[in-house]
């Protein structure tokens, strides 16, 4: 596939994340797909998942806010069979927490489908965000399992 093709399949993904629609997330990565975290701390947010973990997780992370997810693309650069966007998102969590991260995600590509992304932002926010969940509350699990 060429590079715009490319591209518009990482929009097709970003729109499928903000309907939350983890059948067509799903649609869009190989078997042998992996997601990782660039996070270097906390050692909660060092994590990497699978084509089905990866799936859920918007589904997931907005059981913790007040509306569904929403991420944005800022710019998108693209060569051969990668593709890096920038992008935010801005969220009101239950926990009354402003959850206005930035991103960067590296997108590989084979055949029209996802092989890894890679996931750079604010660790900080995510930790005094996600962080102050308490253990006990089932979000918590949610998120721990996503």
């Amino acid at each position: 596939m060429g590079i715009e093709e490319n591209k518009a399949v990482v929009r097709s993904w970003f729109d499928a994340v903000n309907r939350g629609d983890e059948a067509a997330i799903l649609a869009l990565t190989t078997e042998d797909f992996f997601f990782t975290t660039m996070a270097r701390q906390p050692e909660w947010l060092l994590y990497q998942w699978d084509r089905e973990q990866f799936s859920k997780v918007p589904s997931t992370m907005s059981t913790v806010l007040t509306s569904p997810i929403q991420l944005k693309i800022v710019d998108m650069t693209a060569e051969g069979e990668r593709v890096a966007v920038e992008a935010e998102t801005d969220s009101e969590m239950l926990n009354g927490r402003r959850y206005n991260n930035r991103y960067h995600f590296v997108f590989k590509m084979r055949d029209g489908k996802f092989t890894e992304v890679r996931e750079y932002s604010c660790s900080h926010l995510a930790q005094s965000c996600f962080g102050a969940i308490t253990p006990d509350d089932p979000a918590a699990s949610r998120m721990a399992d996503a």
